[in-house]
Parts: structure tokens; sequence; C-alpha cells
């Protein structure tokens, strides 16, 4: 899992894969010959379906490096890692069924196989088996530290639920701000990579603050992701992302080149993509290309890529304020899973664009706050 940075620990990513194979299927012993015990190993490619294509299992990666920079060991944060792997999934799960997503890494997703009722139930297994998984705590980690560990994922849980419901709501809503926007992905996004690595801290027995202070790091790194996750829904390739190509623009989701794109002066271009956002419906294959081409004329592409590396020097500063990954480790991990695919160099801005660039980063208030603000004014 971490090989290239500690080469004495090569094996991790079997190591971890067991374990969690073992973790699932021990948890699921408990269902008996429930139908959904077939569904949950389906989700994760496990059982006579296994050996398909998976994640990159990065929120645990990344809690494991944390605990293993804090002088903790692989062992001490399994659990932890376990449980957010898992949680992460439970949320997938219902992601897909709320998104009306029929593909999960390139097959079909748990509702489009069995349906939505057993998807919906089999999420709420994998939720029961993160929190079941931390909680069995082999590691033997004092009981106050397995209380906080398990009240930062509760949180997050929370938290997820609450970005997720902001998202849903945008499908219909006339208009997005890009505040708005900000608050959504960091709640359905943000606050899991925050969870992971304050849960590596914990594990790895850090003090309080200084976990809560890579929780903070891993917010920021957790909006860059979901950044770039809205370039890849707009612009990435089946290969690349596992779903059908521009499923976010179909589904009239408010992405970062979405918001950034309609929070500017009028244009053409911006009155195309307003007008077939305007229904609250989803749109057809004609208004797709229409507004990914109006997106190209205005450069929202650049501008997404620009708020990537905004959210990473956000990361950066909150590290050195606080003198967490002072060896760049973690940073590394997020940036070799995270690479945007176009360049700040390679602007897809034309000469269309009118040639202005509206500021677009999202920043922290302060290095101690987890609100995010993303300006909307013209820079």
């Amino acid at each position: 899992m971490l090989e290239n940075d500690r080469p004495h620990d090569a094996g991790y990513d079997a190591r971890f894969e067991r374990a969690l194979g073992e973790a699932i299927t021990s948890a699921l012993a408990r269902s008996g010959d429930s139908p959904v015990v077939e569904q949950v190993l389906w989700h994760f490619g496990l059982g006579r379906d296994g050996g398909q294509r998976r994640g990159k299992r990065l929120r645990p990666r990344l809690l494991i490096q944390v605990a293993l920079d804090e002088n903790g060991t692989f062992d001490d944060a399994l659990d932890a890692a376990l449980a957010v792997e898992c949680l992460h999934n439970y949320s997938l799960v219902h992601d897909d069924v709320e998104d009306g997503d029929a593909l999960r890494h390139g097959r079909a997703s748990v509702w489009a196989r069995y349906g939505v009722p057993h998807a919906v139930n089999a999420g709420d297994s994998m939720c029961a088996i993160s929190y079941l998984t931390l909680l069995r705590n082999t590691a033997g980690h004092r009981a106050d530290r397995v209380t906080a560990m398990a009240t930062v994922l509760h949180a997050a849980n929370l938290a997820m639920s609450a970005g997720q419901a902001f998202d849903l709501g945008f499908e219909t809503a006339a208009h997005v701000t890009l505040d708005a926007y900000a608050a959504m992905i960091d709640g359905k996004t943000g606050v899991l990579f925050g969870a992971a690595c304050e849960l590596g801290a914990l594990a790895a027995g850090a003090p309080d603050e200084r976990a809560r202070a890579y929780g903070e790091l891993g917010r920021a790194y957790g909006r860059a992701f979901q950044i770039r996750d809205d370039v890849l829904g707009t612009w990435g390739s089946l290969q690349e992302t596992g779903k059908s190509t521009r499923c976010d623009v179909t589904r009239r989701k408010w992405t970062y080149p979405l918001v950034w794109a309609l929070a500017g002066p009028p244009t053409p271009e911006r009155d195309a993509i307003a007008r077939r956002y305007a229904p609250g419906a989803p749109l057809c294959p004609s208004d797709v290309a229409a507004v990914v081409d109006a997106l190209d004329v205005l450069g929202a592409k650049s501008a997404a890529q620009r708020a990537y590396h905004d959210q990473l020097a956000t990361a950066r500063r909150l590290a050195a304020a606080h003198r967490i990954d002072r060896d760049g480790r973690v940073a590394a991990l997020v940036q070799a899973n995270g690479a945007p695919p176009v360049s700040c160099a390679a602007s897809s801005m034309s000469s269309g664009s009118r040639g202005r660039r509206r500021k677009s980063t999202i920043e922290t208030t302060s290095t101690r706050t987890t609100a995010v603000r993303i300006p909307s004014s013209i820079g």
C-alpha cells in the first residue's frame, strides 16, 4: 500500500485486501444465508464474483500513512482503515441509487443488479460493518481512544449525509452559488478524507489537537479530490471513471465547472448553459453536448484545475502551520492518486471566452476553521 514510502513495510496492499475480505466475510457471517451477503460481496468484488476492478483505497491509504508518520504501526491503524473503507463503500452504494448510476468500477452497481430496495439494505449493512470493524479494537487501544475514533467516524457519516442532501437538492435548484457548492463538497467528500487523516493520527496515539490538525489537512485534500472528480464527471472516459461519460451533465449536476461558469458575467456560452439547466430535469444528449462545448469555450476545465491546485496550496499551509506531514508523504499520496487530467498551462480557454478569468479559489478562512469559501468575484 505504501511501499514506495516505507520499503521495509512492503506488502501493505496485499495485507489490507486480505484483512478487508476477512472483516467483511466475518461480519456477514452474522447474516446467515440472507441475500445481503451476496450483494455486499458483489459490490466489493469478493466471493465467486471476485477479481473485478476495485477502487483506489485512497482513504485507508491516507489513514495508514498518517499513522506511520506519527510513529504508529500498520496494525495500530488497520481496524480504522477497514472501517473507513467500508463506510466509504456504503456511501457509494447509496450514491449509485440516488444518482441512478448503473455502473460502479466498470460493472453493474448493486441497485442495477439486485434492485433499489436491496441496494439500500446492502449499503446499510456496510455501514454497520464499518462500526463493528472499528469497535473490535484488535490493536488494543485504550477505551477512551476507541470512543474518540468512533465519534470521528460517526460525525463524518452525519456530515456526508448532509453534503449528499445538498447535492440532491441542487439537481432541481434554479441556481447554485459557489459558497453553496463549497459547503456541499466539504460534506460530501472533504469530511471523510479529514476523518481518515484524523483517525490515522488517533490510532498512532497522537494528541487530540494534532489529530484535529490532520483532519483539517485531509478535508483540504478531499475538496481537491472532489473538484478533480467533477472534471472527470464532465470530460472523463469510461476507462477513467468506470461510469458513463458526461454523466454529471446528463443528470444536471452542479459541479465545479458548472458553478464556476455560471458565476461569471453574461456571455452567449453562459446563457446557453443556464437555459439548458433551467428546466430542472435531466438533459438530452444534444443539450449535454451543447453544455460541454460552452464549458470548453469558457475555460471551465482550466478553472477547475486552478481550484484543485488552490486546495493543494491550502493543504501545504495547514501542514506548515501545524508542523504535520513534514516529509510530504501524505501530500505525495494524494497527488499520485489525484493528478488532474488537464494542465494549468494547457488552458482550454479560447478566444471566445472573452479572455477574462474569474477568481476560482476555494480557501479556508483560517488554518483552524473547517469552513470553506469560494469567492465569486472577477479576479
